[in-house]
């Protein structure tokens, strides 16, 4: 039944989709007005093995519903469907089902019946809550339930012992059961978006974990048996409120690469920290004592002052649209596998000469702090080639800025105070991309001047 189809006789357009059936044993109608599937039709559906009616308008199931007994695959979605009938759990094939995009507001209890139930999307519904027999799916390996308004989950739910991809987003939740580190086959999380303020104490039980994502709830601190979730490459925490960097509880991530933490609140590194900043002389000092005492140094980088260094894995690192006024001065020397970091949006004054000396750094986001100087050791870099400076309170950049091989895009628009560029930029042969100020580009001499004309794109607002 093709798009844009409709009829007033619902039986006979499912009736003429029927036919050639016999030998697929599956049926796909889809973008159509079929309203009501009369029963007697489904009496002639009863060998279908996969059955499809997608955006066909769908009100309601007919109460035999269940007749379908041989079904394995059955998809419902963009319907309008508010409830399933009594007979839905006789479908005791069913592998995969697809009811999202409906109006669905519960589901029955006998829905548990499903027992060879392997994926389940029940997206886009308005589902409040589940049965508390939910646990019974025990072939369960994906559950889509995003955005519904689920409060609460079912203490059966940790019972889904194959369940290995969860996505909750958007839901209303508050709290998960105390024994949801039982999921030990659970390897893709999505949490995000509902209203949770704390974890289980043995959340970190999730040793199969790769992905977590719990951006925009309500926490406040992480249990310590995160430290276990040993397996974790990608971790979202970005929108909660966990005003101190959690260092114990990531500090036994060793698969970490991904660390997203942004509009944390975060401004301390350690609980009772005191707010410090990293004036030039202390940047100074800092790049004294990485020469002369390395060793000494390498022991600090380990210490709990340094949190980030433990996360020796990570490629990217998100902190932006935090409090920050400062960062460890040492320990950077850890991260070097770090490509991306972005800082944007904290109070940063300075930054430490070890984020300049990343091996692998690719990009840096410094965008609207408070930084009056950037760290030589920055423009040292072979491998950075993105830096966004911009809405700082830059007075000028360091006259090695001609090192950075790599640069191809520098953004220092906003930097009221910033008069002109050292003459070594002229020799960024790999730069396509320069943005500043006008009245920086007015400060500029002949030559940089058309060094910067020639470039691919050049803007001077």
């Amino acid at each position: 039944m093709g798009a844009g189809a409709s009829s007033t006789k619902p039986s006979e357009e499912f009736d003429a989709a029927l036919k050639g059936t016999d030998a697929t044993g599956k049926l796909v109608v889809r973008n159509c007005n079929l309203l009501v599937l009369p029963p007697e039709t489904l009496e002639r559906a009863t060998h279908l093995k996969e059955l499809r009616l997608e955006h066909a308008n769908l009100k309601q199931l007919p109460a035999s519903f269940g007749c379908l007994a041989l079904l394995e695959r059955l998809a419902l979605a963009g319907n309008q469907l508010e409830t399933l009938p009594l007979s839905f759990g006789q479908l005791k094939r069913l592998e995969e089902l697809d009811l999202s995009c409906n109006a669905l507001r519960s589901l029955l209890g006998n829905f548990c019946d499903l027992g060879a139930l392997r994926r389940l999307f029940v997206y886009d519904n308005a589902l409040k809550k589940l049965p508390r027999e939910f646990g019974a799916l025990r072939s369960l390996e994906m559950l889509d339930m995003h955005n519904n308004s689920l409060h609460k989950l079912p203490k059966s739910f940790p019972c889904l012992a194959k369940l290995a991809r969860l996505d909750l987003s958007r839901n209303k939740l508050r709290e998960l059961p105390e024994a949801f580190g039982n999921l030990s086959a659970l390897r893709v999380c999505n949490l995000e978006r509902n209203m949770i303020r704390d974890l289980p104490e043995l959340f970190g039980m999730l040793e199969a974990l790769e992905v977590l994502s719990l951006s925009n709830n309500a926490l406040y601190r992480l249990p310590a048996s995160f430290a276990e979730l040993t397996d974790l490459a990608n971790l979202s925490l970005t929108g909660n409120r966990i005003e101190c960097f959690p260092g114990p509880q990531l500090s036994g991530l060793t698969a970490l690469t991904t660390l997203t933490y942004a509009a944390n609140r975060l401004r301390q590194w350690q609980p009772g920290e005191k707010e410090t900043v990293l004036d030039e002389d202390t940047l100074e000092d800092d790049q004294e004592k990485n020469d002369e005492a390395n060793e000494d140094i390498d022991e600090l980088s380990r210490s709990p002052s340094n949190p980030l260094a433990a996360l020796e894995t990570l490629q990217y690192l998100d902190l932006s649209d935090n409090a920050l006024a400062t960062l460890p001065s040492r320990g950077w020397d850890r991260l070097g596998l770090l490509l991306h970091l972005k800082l944007a949006r904290n109070h940063l004054q300075a930054l430490p000469t070890g984020v300049g000396s990343l091996p692998k750094l690719e990009r840096l986001d410094l965008a609207a702090n408070k930084v009056t100087t950037l760290p030589n050791s920055l423009f040292s870099s072979r491998t950075l080639a993105y830096l966004d400076a911009q809405q700082n309170a830059l007075q000028e950049l360091p006259a090695n800025a001609g090192e950075c091989e790599a640069l191809d895009r520098l953004v220092l628009t906003r930097n009221r105070d910033l008069r002109g560029l050292p003459g070594s930029l002229s020799r960024l042969s790999r730069l396509e991309e320069l943005r500043v100020d006008k009245s920086c580009f007015l400060a500029l001499d002949d030559e940089l001047t058309a060094f910067c004309r020639a470039l691919t794109f050049f803007s001077a607002e």
